[in-house]
């Protein structure tokens, strides 16, 4: 019997901590996935994502769609299907929006706790959807001690402030100056975290993708000079965010031990991966069955 999960089911089902541990397993143990296929037309992107491992064969359809939001549609849309590897039987088909979300800001709390985060003054900038999913990750996680929120939707960033008990501020320099650590979540086309802006010892997360969004100014990966990454080959073909780090370090490569010559501020760049992907598929599938089990 095939699982079927909607969005609800699949916020209803994720543990951020499980979650979390997942996807290091993911990156340990299963084989490098190959690169995702994708394409762009009418503005929009979408992105054939396969991968193996944990016993399990996955594939994600999804594309971004910039002109959904104004129509009342999310911006990402698309499917995640899990198989049996030997068999050919097709186990899960959930709902790759908020699937994408959970296990994009896990990676991210991930990567943070691998770049030596220790809470402080978390700076958000964005509300939207990854913002919104990278606030449940990191109260359920790492947890922080004080959160600003930044974005042009001030409406979206009170509310965000208000749920997840933060302030927002009426500037980038303000979020900047004051953050221990800096999320940016946009579809910004212009540089919207600044080197020159952020405290010594700051760490920086971007998770906009694909080009043309742009989140980080070449400041940010000059003091940082080596950059975490979810894959070098994504982030160098799908984003502009790297130009200026003196190396790229993949997080699987972290986890086993990796090591960076970091400057000043540590930065990691996502633009999404499908071994990511395997880990919340998988990790949806199990707690599904459990929950089913009489």
């Amino acid at each position: 019997m095939v699982v079927r999960l909607s969005p609800q089911d699949v916020d209803r089902l994720v543990d951020a901590r499980s979650l979390m541990a997942m996807i290091e397993r993911a990156l340990v143990e299963a084989p490098k996935p190959p690169v995702r296929v994708s394409m762009e037309y009418s503005g929009s992107w979408f992105g054939v994502m396969p991968a193996s491992g944990l016993g399990f064969y996955v594939v994600k359809l999804v594309g971004v769609y910039p002109e959904n939001p104004g129509r009342g549609l999310p911006l990402v849309r698309g499917v995640l299907l899990l198989f049996d590897p030997r068999s050919g039987d097709l186990l899960m088909e959930a709902d790759a929006g908020p699937a994408t979300g959970w296990r994009t800001a896990a990676a991210t709390a991930l990567a943070l706790k691998l770049l030596g985060y220790t809470g402080g003054t978390l700076g958000l900038i964005g509300a939207g959807v990854q913002a919104r999913y990278h606030l449940r990750v990191l109260r359920d996680t790492l947890g922080y001690d004080k959160l600003l929120v930044y974005s042009r939707t001030r409406g979206k960033a009170e509310s965000l402030a208000l749920e997840y008990g933060g302030r927002v501020v009426d500037s980038l320099r303000e979020v900047l100056v004051n953050s221990d650590t800096v999320i940016a979540a946009t579809t910004s086309r212009e540089p919207v975290v600044l080197g020159s802006m952020l405290r010594s010892g700051a760490i920086v997360a971007s998770v906009g993708a694909p080009r043309p969004v742009r989140e980080f100014d070449p400041e940010v990966t000059r003091r940082s000079r080596c950059l975490l990454v979810d894959t070098r080959e994504g982030v160098m073909s799908e984003s502009d965010d790297w130009v200026g780090a003196e190396r790229l370090l993949e997080l699987s490569e972290a986890l086993r031990g990796g090591r960076c010559d970091w400057g000043d501020v540590r930065a990691y760049k996502s633009v999404g991966y499908s071994l990511l992907d395997l880990a919340v598929a998988v990790h949806l599938y199990e707690r599904a069955r459990i929950q089913e089990a009489p």
